[in-house]
């Protein structure tokens, strides 16, 4: 029993669960990314990765996603890949709100000036809803220790950031490939 009790136990390697999100952000790709964390979190995951490729996209459904991700005991990753990949608009602020934020050499993000589908909005509502933006992004942005004022540009001046950009304005936090 003393030797049963002593030898080394089979440690199983951590798992990491990948999400891939290609495309714009809207209700079904939400559900999607939603599910396979509460599936990581589920199987006691060590890491989840949600790789990006997008436009952007409705708010609705990216803050929903940004909600899951801040609030996942399961640390996540956000990666831009592959090269030639973007995390545009939508995909901004889903990028920067991840536990690490990395980019894949040759990717870009930002342009998150809010958009209004299916019609003209007036200059007060304009001005109310990106407002709204830039404060819901300074807050995830200063949640994870990143550069608020760079970010912010991403929404006020629809500033873009190639990811050498990003990486040396403390936007992310490493390149890989």
């Amino acid at each position: 029993i003393f030797l049963l009790g002593a030898a080394p136990s089979r440690a199983q390697a951590p798992q990491v669960v990948e999400i891939q999100v290609e495309g714009m952000i809207h209700p079904v790709s939400a559900e999607f990314v939603t599910a396979g964390i509460d599936q990581a979190i589920q199987q006691r995951a060590a890491l989840i990765i949600i790789q990006v490729n997008t436009p952007g996209g409705l708010d609705t459904s990216m803050r929903q996603i940004i909600e899951k991700i801040i609030t996942s005991p399961v640390p996540v990753v956000v990666f831009v890949a592959p090269s030639g990949s973007r995390a545009a608009s939508a995909g901004f602020f889903i990028l920067l709100s991840a536990d690490v934020a990395a980019m894949a050499p040759g990717t870009n993000t930002g342009a998150a000036h809010p958009v209004f589908l299916g019609g003209e909005a007036d200059e007060v509502m304009k001005q109310k809803v990106s407002n709204d933006a830039a404060a819901y992004l300074r807050s995830i942005v200063n949640k994870r220790n990143r550069n608020v004022q760079l970010a912010e540009k991403g929404i006020t001046e629809s500033r873009s950031f190639a990811d050498t950009e990003a990486l040396s304005g403390g936007l992310i936090d490493l390149m890989a490939n």
